[in-house]
């Protein structure tokens, strides 16, 4: 039910035109939170009952919501994927995408769009069995070279 409807492309803005064909170079932004902005988004957590992972999952979406001026995110994670206690000595990876979709919009407080992500990212875990590529097909998505199919 998550991802039923037309699916969004998030649309950031770019200095340079978008590649036609996928390139990986880069470049990489690091930042450290010093422990009293720790310790607050631990606080914000433990107040609304969430997890840190759920609170920086929302604060992710909202800054590309604000970025981009949209307000229907889907944002793809990677899960371990051992679910199963027979799989803890079994070599390999085993690792699944999750897909979480928020609607960060601007009249809606953080709070409220925290406890949604909340019910989307329990959501997720619950159905993380599920291969990604099985999802993909079931939706339908017509695969384009260089994006990800979904988010």
């Amino acid at each position: 039910k998550q991802l039923s409807g037309e699916l969004p492309v998030l649309k950031l803005p770019a200095d340079k035109p978008r590649p036609q064909m996928p390139c990986f170079t880069g470049d990489a932004v690091e930042a450290t939170a010093d422990m009293m902005m720790q310790e607050k988004l631990k606080k914000l957590a433990r107040e609304n009952g969430v997890t840190l992972y759920m609170v920086l999952l929302a604060a992710y979406q909202a800054l590309l919501a604000r970025y981009s001026g949209e307000d229907d995110i889907i944002v793809g994670s990677a899960v371990a994927g051992r679910t199963h206690p027979s799989l803890e000595k079994v070599a390999g990876m085993f690792a699944n995408t999750l897909v979480f979709r928020g609607y960060p919009q601007k009249e809606k407080s953080f709070r409220s769009f925290l406890e949604e992500i909340k019910e989307v990212t329990l959501g997720a875990f619950d159905h993380q069995e599920v291969p990604f590529e099985a999802l993909v097909e079931k939706i339908g998505i017509s695969r384009d070279g260089y994006r990800n199919p979904v988010f």
